[in-house]
């Protein structure tokens, strides 16, 4: 029964984390399409802070795993070998857990849409200009562009 509590407990937590970091996609998302640079670098601040205690999570699950001789087993492997109410109880948020991933991996590829078509605005911008040499994109290399001395590194 207690590594039923303590794998339950940790699957709570892995939910509430990576729900956190949802929202803080969410709030992402919004602050790129405003161009909300402020608020941006905000939610990034925040992000790294839930980026450190994902790492403390990772570090607990696989001391957890280890205790229950099982680090060579994934957490739905884990799971599987549990029977009744407990198996339900853990698939249940083992479910939760990968709706909140599989919508936070959806809104990351919807903020980094949004960042792609905004640096290829720039680089677009910074061609007209004639200003740019290789700045964001590897292929700009054949263009044959010449930088100012205002684009130079001193």
């Amino acid at each position: 029964m207690g590594q039923y509590n303590a794998l339950y407990a940790l699957l709570e937590e892995y939910n509430a984390i990576y729900e956190s970091a949802a929202k803080l996609e969410y709030e992402k998302y919004n602050a790129s399409v405003k161009n909300d640079i402020t608020k941006l670098n905000e939610v990034i601040s925040k992000e790294q802070v839930i980026h450190l205690q994902m790492k403390g999570l990772e570090q607990k699950r696989e001391k957890l795993t280890l205790e229950m001789k099982m680090s060579d087993k994934t957490l739905k492997e884990i799971i599987e070998l549990f029977d009744g109410e407990n198996k339900i109880n853990l698939e249940s948020e083992y479910d939760k857990l990968n709706k909140v991933l599989n919508n936070l991996k959806k809104v990351n590829g919807e903020v980094k849409t949004i960042i792609d078509v905004r640096l290829n605005r720039i680089n677009t911008v910074m061609f007209k200009l004639k200003q740019k040499e290789n700045t964001y994109t590897e292929n700009s290399k054949h263009l044959n562009i010449k930088s100012s001395v205002l684009s130079k590194k001193i």
